[in-house]
């Protein structure tokens, strides 16, 4: 690879959209828990009052964590905090609200055991609730593995996609004939066929029409001498 090759990293809206409705999902599991945690304060037992304890605190710590990711998308919406950029990847670590969304399943699984009924190894939502809490521990490595296979390359040898795992191409500039660029999607034209990067779906579109027609000029201007 050219040292003066140019990578970005897709900001795939679509991903951060599907990340939204999970949260929207947890919220939504978590209010009635709050709710049926107040009431249980009330049930007999050391060990009844001690659970319904842990389900509240667990319950508003996620709604107090989901408000803040709100408030924290609506500033940035509305311009009065810095976008992310696709190269300062923020998910280095830890997805809390993973992580306590899958505490609060945990707790519900062994909330709704009781004599006579299913053991807690039977309940599926056990699983999920593990399944979340170890996704939430492992975000920043899954997150960052998935971030960095996804990318536009320019360089002296072409131009490189890799869209998805089964969407890529990988074509060198004498084969390029034109590239059209638009608002929402560039074309790469070949001798052969042509491949579309769907510009829309990135939240980084301008850095990627940018280096594109940056590069593009530039092969253009080398052509012309």
């Amino acid at each position: 690879m050219s040292s003066d090759s140019i990578t970005i990293r897709l900001d795939d809206r679509r991903r951060q959209l599907g990340v939204w409705w999970q949260k929207v999902q947890h919220v939504a599991s978590g209010i009635p828990l709050l709710l049926a945690g107040i009431d249980r304060l009330d049930f007999p037992g050391t060990n009844g009052r001690i659970l319904a304890i842990a389900e509240i605190a667990v319950a508003a710590a996620l709604l107090v964590m989901f408000a803040r990711e709100v408030r924290k998308e609506a500033r940035k919406r509305l311009g009065k905090s810095p976008a992310s950029s696709a190269h300062a990847h923020e998910h280095s670590g830890p997805e809390w609200f993973d992580v306590v969304a899958g505490v609060l399943l945990i707790l519900e699984a062994v909330i709704s055991t009781h004599p006579g009924g299913k053991p807690l190894y039977e309940h599926a939502i056990l699983y999920l609730g593990v399944v979340t809490l170890f996704t939430g521990l492992a975000h920043g490595v899954l997150s960052g593995f998935s971030w960095k296979r996804r990318f536009v390359r320019v360089d002296d040898a072409g131009l490189r996609a890799r869209l998805s795992p089964f969407r890529k191409f990988n074509v060198a500039w004498a084969d390029i004939i034109d590239i059209r660029l638009g608002e929402r999607s560039a074309i790469v034209v070949t001798k052969e066929e042509s491949h579309e990067i769907p510009l829309s779906h990135y939240g980084n579109a301008i850095e990627i029409r940018t280096a594109v027609a940056d590069w593009r000029e530039r092969k253009a201007r080398a052509l012309s001498r």
